[in-house]
This record gives structure tokens, sequence and C-alpha cells, in this order.
């Protein structure tokens, strides 16, 4: 999803702020002291289906190719054609996208709480934002929203919300061979809504994105006898 019209809207900037927040509590859902990409107990099983990319046509080839590890290492790629995924959860990401551990956080948390039964059908932001291509901005925001609250219930330790879409509340990056420096700077810059939402619009509000998440961080680790954990 490259192209969508924005307006300085500010209900727009207070979607972009939850979606933001929720991130970074996801984030904080371990102790912020323990090795990236591992949980206690190890993370469950899970299936990521990696989708081919509408925009680049990166897929399960192209993901593996490039050497990029999994968030957690009892995690394993199943291609988008493949039915098979040995009865576990799981979760859809294009094959152009990586993601920080900590981000996927309250899917391994949901699946070992909730079990693999309960706890499936999750897919990144970009994978849900595909499906909502021709519609306005605001309401893409709107619809990844709804779909991602799943997340706060996880956050607050209440029960999982009954949905048959569970958007991951994370922002992801590029997959990229990084052969010039401009190419590296690109595939570790987080973009909220997918790898490829990199417009001049859209920058305007990954930057506001990315600095809410970067307050709530900090605002979270000053206070963080009080983050649940």
């Amino acid at each position: 999803m490259t192209t969508l019209a924005t307006t300085p809207d500010p209900a727009l900037g207070t979607l972009v702020e939850r979606m933001a927040r929720r991130e970074v509590a996801a984030h904080f859902l371990i102790p912020a002291d323990q090795p990236p990409g591992v949980i206690r107990p190890p993370a469950p099983p899970m299936a990521v289906r990696v989708m081919a990319c509408p925009d680049c046509g990166a897929d399960a080839a192209t993901f593996r190719s490039a050497g990029i590890a999994l968030p957690f290492a009892e995690w394993r790629i199943v291609t988008a054609d493949d039915p098979d995924t040995g009865g576990l959860p799981t979760l859809a990401v294009l094959g152009c996208e990586w993601f920080a551990p900590r981000a996927m956080l309250p899917v391994a948390i949901a699946i070992e709480r909730f079990g693999p039964v309960s706890a499936t059908g999750f897919r990144s932001r970009a994978v849900a934002a595909t499906e909502l291509r021709g519609l306005p901005f605001d309401a893409v925001l709107a619809a990844l929203d709804a779909q991602e609250s799943w997340a706060d219930a996880v956050s607050a330790g209440s029960d999982l919300p009954v949905g048959p879409a569970r958007t991951v509340p994370a922002a992801s990056r590029l997959v990229s061979p990084a052969t010039t420096w401009a190419a590296y700077r690109a595939s570790v810059t987080a973009r909220f809504l997918g790898p490829h939402a990199s417009d001049v619009a859209l920058g305007r509000w990954n930057e506001l994105y990315l600095e809410n998440r970067r307050d709530a961080a900090v605002r979270t680790l000053d206070g963080y006898a009080s983050c649940p954990a």
C-alpha cells in the first residue's frame, strides 16, 4: 500500500497515536531486561504464512534468501499456498517485511494464555492493509485500529475478544539485501503500515507514529515499576 490520500484531520492523529501506544504496550509485556527474541517460558510454536507482496512480489523464497530470522525460534515458515500448518496457529506476513521480536509478544502470550485453538488467525498490518486497498486513509486506520483491539485485552490481562481478524499492532521493516547505505537505511526504518508505506503523506503520519512510539517507550521505562509484565 503506497498511495493513500490523507488530510490534516486531528482524528487521524489520535488514531495514529493510539496505534503507536498499543505497540509500545506490547513491547513491555515482559521485563525490559529480558534478551530480545526470548520469553520465559519459550514462545509457543506458530506457523508464519509468508504471503507474496502485491507491491514488490517478495514471497517466502525472498524472505528465506534474505537470511532474516523469525521473531522466535519456535516459529516456522509456511508458504502462502501451503495448507499444512501442523495444527499450529498462524500469522500471515508479507515476504518483504520483518519485525522486532518484542512487537510479536502479544501473539506469543495470547497463544500461551488462551491456547492455539482460540488464539489464531493473526496477520501483519501490511497484510490487513492489502485487503483494504481502495478505501480512504481514515477508513483504513479505523479498520486496523478495530482489528488490533484484541492486543489491548492481552496487555490488560483480560479475556481474548472474539474476532475473525486479529491484526498485530506492530510496525515492520523492509527485507532488503542493503547493498548501499541508502538501501540499508531504508531497511531499518520502521513503517507503521507496512514496509512500502513511504510516500510523502504517509511519511508524515509515519513520523508522528514513530515520535509517539518513542515518547511512550521513554515514559514506560521511566515508570517501569508500574509496567505490566
